[in-house]
């Protein structure tokens, strides 16, 4: 199967530039456990695991056993990627935000297209999961709360361009064309001792945050939260910019305290979204060696 681009993320290439990026070969994990009961957002089903085979079932293997489960969960529940069709803006005649719109989606830079044609009872049919390449590029780990000085953001705290502005200073980071830009708010810590904060008062970037960053040339954008914006509000204004504006995704809840810890603030990351037919979002297990 030919790989082709999905919005912004470009067609996978490993070249000489991106292997300088490697220097020690550490591999960090960037995913989080996924455990019964996990934080999820407010609509969504949350994780759990139900045995459906075990070792003491009658099986026809002779000599060995077997045991499976069944997992069910949303797709927007622990570490995972937003496929372009997750998140549509409704948008009057002339394409401006209305709330007495139509729902539209990404197409391409500058183009929409209506959210209601493309959906079946099979699902997403335009710019959904199985249509993103697997994803290799430069990455960048933003740690706001380290420049902060804190373990953890605020809750609700929005990330201004002053603070990306600050934390690039401090890092000595840069971000080039292609980039993909993770941002730490330490939000794990509140994912970890199950802190509903890590659902509903997530800190986060606001929107002029959002438009600093794809103005400097970022193509991806991650964060240890469930919405990488700051929520709330909660009217999806970052992702509205990225994801319908931009052709930009998020990958969320992810766990960033590792690369912090290390000082490791630049990488080769690795993303692979699983190809779910029709799906808004695939659930991935990132890494990024250093």
């Amino acid at each position: 199967m030919t790989l082709s681009a999905y919005g912004k993320l470009p067609i996978p290439r490993l070249t000489p530039e991106l292997l300088t990026l490697i220097k020690s070969g550490q591999v960090f994990s960037l995913a989080v456990d996924y455990e019964q009961g996990m934080l999820a957002p407010g609509p969504m089903a949350s994780y759990s695991i139900t045995p459906h085979l075990r070792h003491s079932d009658p099986t026809d293997m002779g000599l060995a056993s077997a045991a499976a489960e069944v997992i069910n969960m949303s797709i927007h529940v622990g570490t995972h990627i937003d496929a372009l069709c997750h998140i549509a803006e409704k948008q009057d005649a002339e394409g401006k935000p209305s709330a007495d719109g139509e729902s539209r989606l990404y197409a391409g830079e500058g183009e929409t297209v209506a959210a209601n044609e493309h959906v079946s009872f099979m699902g997403q049919n335009h710019n959904s999961i199985e249509g993103m390449p697997p994803i290799i590029m430069r990455g960048v780990l933003l740690d706001v709360a380290g420049y902060k000085g804190v373990d953890v953001l605020p809750d609700a705290y929005p990330i201004t361009p002053e603070d990306l502005v600050a934390t690039i200073d401090k890092q000595g980071t840069t971000i080039t064309d292609g980039t993909a830009v993770l941002v730490r708010t330490g939000f794990y810590q509140h994912l970890r001792n199950n802190n509903i904060v890590f659902r509903d008062a997530q800190a986060g970037l606001n929107l002029e945050s959002a438009k600093y960053l794809v103005e400097k040339g970022m193509a991806l954008v991650g964060s240890d939260t469930m919405a990488v914006e700051v929520q709330p509000p909660g009217d999806h204004a970052v992702h509205r910019y990225h994801l319908v504006h931009n052709g930009i995704t998020h990958v969320e809840v992810l766990y960033l305290d590792e690369l912090a810890e290390k000082q490791q603030y630049e990488f080769l990351l690795i993303i692979t979204p699983l190809k779910l037919t029709g799906a808004t979002g695939s659930w991935v297990h990132p890494i990024a060696i250093g």
